[in-house]
């Protein structure tokens, strides 16, 4: 399972109308005039970091996330001989812009430019990360972050604004297909009713369901991808999913077979020679599967991608 915000049962919430008289200071302390939005950081979407487990951003919140993302299409279009109007040739998805807010009230005037410097330190990087908000649950951004100059209200009290670039210009899950169902599904990320979502099988034909908002691609849009069968086949082996490619095997094996993206691989040796260098992707929806020629076990991992 993913760690990704603190295990902290203390975290800091909006004031529940008690006295700090009667629940003691160590609690009080945590209460805050509106709910504070825990966020976390990640260099390889594995590994996080909340900003409730770093000690010099104690007092540092943020109270207000990025609103519900746009996707930013960008399509590309071709005039056709004497066509009326132009066709659609492929569209992308542009980078875009996640502004959240953080503020921080604390004893004095040096403990405030600690925090805000404290802060920068946490978010600012040369390097590209994830960050995720936990009051849109799952969903992890990839890009880099910008601060802008404090406005204080005193001198030990100030409000900031952080511009998230999300390069990718998609959400995508944190966990995977094998870390189903605990952090694949986030809110409203299309899951089916009254359908068991499986992403391991060991029979020859079945249906994976990817829930995604865009096709499951890792040759033209490079999405993660891995298909593993483990279990021994006679030769011939074809894999088909018939609304998105095929790949086909030529000589038998026993073991272990992975089509790693765009990279088939026997046994943890390279085979792209005794294939037909085909490739699977996978529909928004339903695809259904079928299995020539292999008995044993088959397992789907690959992460969703949101627009919003």
């Amino acid at each position: 399972m993913i760690q990704v915000f603190s295990i902290k049962k203390d975290k800091p919430r909006a004031y529940p109308f008690l006295s700090p008289l009667n629940v003691g200071f160590e609690i009080a302390r945590n209460y805050q005039y509106f709910d504070p939005i825990e966020f976390a950081i990640s260099s390889d979407g594995k590994n996080w970091t909340s900003n409730y487990d770093v000690v010099n951003l104690t007092g540092v919140y943020c109270y207000r996330a990025p609103d519900v993302q746009p996707a930013n299409p960008s399509d590309t279009m071709k005039k056709i001989g004497l066509q009326d109007g132009s066709s659609l040739i492929s569209t992308t998805y542009n980078s875009r812009e996640l502004k959240f807010e953080l503020i921080y009230d604390g004893v004095d005037e040096t403990d405030a430019m600690l925090a805000w410097e404290a802060a920068q330190r946490f978010l600012v990087s040369r390097d590209a990360y994830w960050i995720t908000f936990s009051n849109w649950l799952n969903r992890m951004y990839y890009g880099k972050a910008k601060l802008a100059a404090p406005t204080y209200s005193n001198e030990k009290c100030w409000t900031c604004e952080v511009t998230f670039t999300d390069f990718i210009g998609l959400s995508r899950s944190i966990g995977t297909t094998l870390d189903y169902p605990d952090q694949v599904w986030g809110v409203n990320s299309n899951l089916p009713e009254n359908i068991d979502l499986q992403y391991k099988f060991t029979t020859n034909d079945f249906s994976v369901y990817n829930l995604s908002d865009v096709v499951i691609d890792p040759e033209w849009r490079g999405h993660p991808f891995k298909l593993t069968l483990q279990g021994e086949s006679n030769g011939n082996l074809k894999i088909t999913n018939k609304a998105g490619g095929s790949i086909y095997k030529k000589s038998a094996f026993n073991g272990t077979f992975v089509l790693d993206g765009v990279n088939p691989e026997c046994n943890g040796q390279g085979c792209l020679l005794d294939t037909d260098c085909g490739l699977i992707t996978l529909v928004m929806g339903k695809n259904d599967f079928h299995i020539d020629n292999f008995s044993g076990t088959i397992t789907f991992e690959f992460p969703m991608w949101w627009l919003a």
